[in-house]
């Protein structure tokens, strides 16, 4: 995330609930950077309210949210003196989303002013890292019993980071082989086939957890895990297993490349497109065509 500023706000109320905001991303385990940059950007947010003259969150339409946007995009950083950086007006806009969200499920508003819009992320020309499918047996082969359980639901699942942090126990259902996504991207529910191997390795771990977890992961607080602790753990797989990556490629994987990666195989080893849309929670059959788009040099890779 991109340094946010300090803003001054005024109104009472939005004291309050910048603090109280902060203290619900504490309550989710949020690394302590990543609340505390979300609370100052929610801070700009309301001194942006102050400044015209909206002091309640009921008044906030979606043409207050695209202003902000524009006003975000006209802003000079107060570090450079230019422009904001798109990733950073992209996590302005995309904590907005998240905050309206909060405030919906705690009732306090009956409708996200936010929700239906959408901002575009970080667009950088960098080409995926997709795991070669040796790669992936390679990292199985280094993991312990939880480093096994995250690249069965991360890659043998193609599961969103999101999606493997809001898992519980009762999210997996030995008698159907089935691992269910109750709530995944845009709070669609799907099912996700599990095979007997993964089965038989989900029961391991669960049974080596406590009783009365109901989550599948926790993190060394025993709180549920959250994405950097799932992301730091695969690079710890990665340098256990002694892959030959560069230090660009180590710095920038996270658990969504093997989920790109789980994609990519299925469709390399001859599964239809909609199956794999199906299998990875698309809404639409265009997020599931770029694994399509692959380099000559990555199907070299690939084990077919």
């Amino acid at each position: 995330m991109g340094a946010p500023s300090k803003h001054k706000i005024y109104t009472e109320f939005y004291q309050e609930q910048a603090v109280n905001y902060k203290k619900h991303l504490d309550i989710l385990g949020l690394n302590p950077e990543t609340t505390q940059s979300r609370y100052l950007y929610l801070r700009e947010f309301f001194s942006y309210l102050e400044n015209n003259k909206i002091f309640a969150i009921k008044e906030v339409t979606p043409k207050e949210i695209a202003q902000y946007n524009d006003y975000l995009k006209a802003k000079k950083s107060q570090r450079t003196g230019k422009a904001l950086k798109q990733k950073s007006i992209y996590d302005h806009m995309r904590n907005l989303q998240q905050y309206f969200g909060y405030l919906l499920e705690i009732e306090t508003i009956k409708s996200n002013p936010a929700s239906h819009l959408k901002f575009t992320a970080v667009s950088e020309n960098v080409a995926r890292f997709i795991f070669s499918q040796d790669q992936i047996q390679e990292l199985y082969k280094v993991a312990n019993l939880e480093e096994r359980t995250i690249l069965n639901i991360g890659y043998g699942c193609g599961l969103r980071v999101q999606e493997m942090s809001d898992l519980n126990k009762e999210d997996i259902r030995f008698s159907e082989n089935l691992v269910i996504v109750q709530k995944g991207k845009n709070s669609k529910r799907r099912l996700v086939p599990i095979s007997d191997k993964i089965k038989t390795e989900l029961e391991e771990f669960i049974f080596s957890t406590d009783k009365k977890q109901k989550e599948l992961f926790i993190n060394s607080k025993k709180r549920r895990m959250q994405q950097w602790t799932f992301n730091s753990t695969l690079k710890n797989i990665i340098l256990k297993a002694k892959l030959n990556l560069n230090e660009t490629e180590l710095n920038t994987i996270g658990i969504h490349n093997l989920r790109h990666s789980i994609a990519t195989h299925l469709l390399q080893n001859g599964m239809k497109l909609e199956q794999v849309q199906t299998f990875l929670g698309h809404s639409h059959i265009e997020s599931t065509e770029i694994y399509t788009h692959i380099t000559a040099s990555q199907l070299k890779d690939l084990m077919i």
